[in-house]
């Protein structure tokens, strides 16, 4: 049976990215133990994913399917998880890090009795040895989480912590099933709107984002959402300019907003309070654009800019329109 197991998150009636990172993920540490890497599919539909599922990677695919499971509950789903893991007995078993998979993998392990770690952006296994590491402390600190005892040990991964697995087409597996036992699901899910208008930055692989060096509201609905527009990506803030009302508080990246992980995040005229890196710092290419050459902002950020964002955006963003213009 696969030893490294992951949990199957859905978007669209697909394969979630994060789950497709954590297939790539899996599939290494799944080759390192010389064991099959395993997908855990829980829901309504859960059967039509197994094919998509093979095709990133996995070698088997548990499937729990049942009507009671088309909307997420945390009984419903986390019995089902039960069911299956009791029949095939995975070491380790890999979630996304959304709130939704926080509630998921704390209720798992307390159901299981078995360790887990959030927030993760590493894992590794070495002699048997199942560790992950998470950062804390806005991220100056970075701490290893080792499982010993009862497996599985559960490991909710932030997103955008590694490559996506490459989609194989055709690519078939062995197709295992565990059915949901009688549970009492105490919450029924009537309805699913999704509330529009939101960005979600959490997704995104781009990230522009505006701090109080851009002076006013007027220069930061001119400079950062086309700049942002003109990199393919998403636009956020600081703490600073959510507080005085120059944008909506979903755009907030920091430690009391959204924790991100792009591949590239442009700070601008963000001076880099530990708050806000604590919710950025991990991302893989940071470029930071300040007049105050002394700003925090510039230990944490991989290529720096001095120099006053008011001057430099525009000339910025229209350059990069230039180029995709011709």
């Amino acid at each position: 049976m696969p030893g490294v197991w992951v949990f199957i998150e859905t978007v669209n009636d697909d394969v979630a990215a994060i789950s497709r990172e954590l297939l790539g993920k899996g599939r290494e540490l799944a080759d390192a133990m010389g064991q099959q890497l395993g997908a855990l599919i829980v829901g309504g539909k859960a059967g039509s994913l197994a094919q998509r599922a093979f095709a990133f990677g996995a070698d088997v695919a548990c499937v729990v399917e049942d009507s009671s499971l088309s909307q997420y509950t945390t009984d419903g789903y986390v019995a089902g998880a039960v069911a299956a893991i009791k029949e095939y007995n995975p070491e380790l078993l890999l979630t996304g890090s959304s709130f939704q998979m926080r509630d998921f993998a704390a209720a798992l392990a307390a159901e299981l009795g078995v360790g887990v770690a959030v927030d993760a952006t590493g894992v590794s296994i070495e002699g048997g040895q199942i560790t992950a590491t998470r950062p804390s402390h806005g991220g100056n600190v970075i701490n290893s989480i080792t499982f010993s005892g009862a497996r599985p040990a559960i490991v909710a991964a932030r997103k955008q912590s590694f490559a996506e697995a490459k989609e194989q087409p055709g690519r078939t597996g062995t197709l295992l099933q565990a059915a949901l036992p009688a549970t009492d699901i105490r919450t029924q899910v009537t309805n699913v709107t999704p509330k529009s208008g939101v960005v979600n930055l959490t997704d995104a692989a781009i990230i522009v984002t505006g701090g109080r060096g851009l002076s006013n509201p007027e220069n930061y609905q001119k400079l950062i959402p086309p700049l942002a527009k003109a990199l393919g990506g998403a636009y956020g803030a600081s703490r600073a300019i959510v507080d005085a009302g120059w944008i909506p508080y979903e755009h907030q990246v920091g430690q009391t907003g959204k924790t991100v992980s792009p591949k590239l995040y442009v700070a601008c005229g963000v001076s880099g309070a530990i708050q806000h890196l604590a919710g950025m710092r991990t991302s893989r290419n940071i470029v930071a654009i300040n007049k105050d050459a002394e700003a925090p902002i510039f230990r944490v950020a991989t290529f720096g800019v001095v120099g006053d964002v008011n001057e430099i955006l525009p000339l910025l963003t229209d350059e990069l329109n230039r180029r995709l213009s011709r």
